[in-house]
């Protein structure tokens, strides 16, 4: 997550009385650009850690910790804590991670008349599955050895697409730190996305999904699409609002 000050960046109110909803847009090509750059970087580095797991570090301690944890999972399954990893991998399935982005986007857009918050929900959430769905071509590293619960249309399971979309809801709090004061509100909205994001990547885990390494992967690369989105919408907004005060005509575009 960003500092407090990071996050709130451009004045938390702040809108022009009377503007239309597509002149609040915030983002032009240059803020597109930097997206796409900040997509190529993190994409580079996650797989480069996903090489050195399938390649270097193949047989060492890392890996063969790895595969422990997830025989022991397999050993130590029940009825009961079958049904409750199948909920927890429902937190941030595919559909689940849409419809509540879309949802809470369209509440904040409802809310505040203006697209930088939707923004600040949905572009994390963009930016680190357009990371992830390449990262895990690239890297094809094999899913555990262990008997699997669920199906799954992509083969590779470094990182965890699900955890990563977990630390996406992340956002969210992003929002709450520009429009809260108490900073009780925040603790338990953080605290609420990292127990969401835990449990997703404990179910996938359990169900034989992932490797641990693929967790804690997943887990990063969520919190740095949000950390990477909440920096360079933060500037788009702010240079929005500069242009607006100034009656100079707002780019549009992207």
């Amino acid at each position: 997550m960003t500092s407090t000050d990071a996050a709130r960046g451009p004045t938390a109110h702040a809108h022009v009385g009377g503007e239309r909803l597509r002149d609040t847009w915030p983002l032009h090509w240059a803020h597109a650009g930097h997206l796409v750059a900040a997509y190529v970087v993190i994409t580079a580095a996650f797989v480069g850690i996903g090489e050195l797991l399938t390649h270097p570090l193949k047989g060492s301690g890392l890996v063969r910790t790895d595969l422990r944890i997830e025989q022991w999972f397999a050993d130590h399954r029940t009825r009961g804590l079958n049904r409750a990893s199948f909920w927890g991998s429902q937190l941030s399935e595919t559909g689940t991670k849409i419809v509540v982005t879309a949802l809470v986007g369209i509440v904040v857009l409802v809310l505040f008349r203006r697209w930088y918050e939707a923004l600040l929900i949905a572009v994390p959430l963009v930016l680190e599955a357009a990371a992830f769905l390449t990262i895990t071509l690239i890297v094809g590293r094999p899913r555990p050895a262990a008997p699997r619960l669920d199906g799954s249309p992509v083969g590779s399971s470094f990182p965890s697409g699900h955890t990563a979309a977990a630390a996406c809801y992340a956002g969210i709090v992003v929002v709450l730190v520009l429009h809260h004061h108490r900073r009780w509100v925040w603790t338990v909205g953080l605290a609420v996305v990292a127990a969401v994001t835990a449990a997703v990547g404990w179910a996938r885990l359990y169900r034989g999904m992932h490797h641990l390494t693929d967790v804690v992967a997943g887990a990063l690369l969520g919190t740095i699409a949000v950390v990477v989105a909440t920096a360079i919408l933060g500037r788009a907004e702010r240079e929005h609002e500069r242009s607006a005060g100034d009656g100079a005509p707002v780019p549009q575009a992207g």
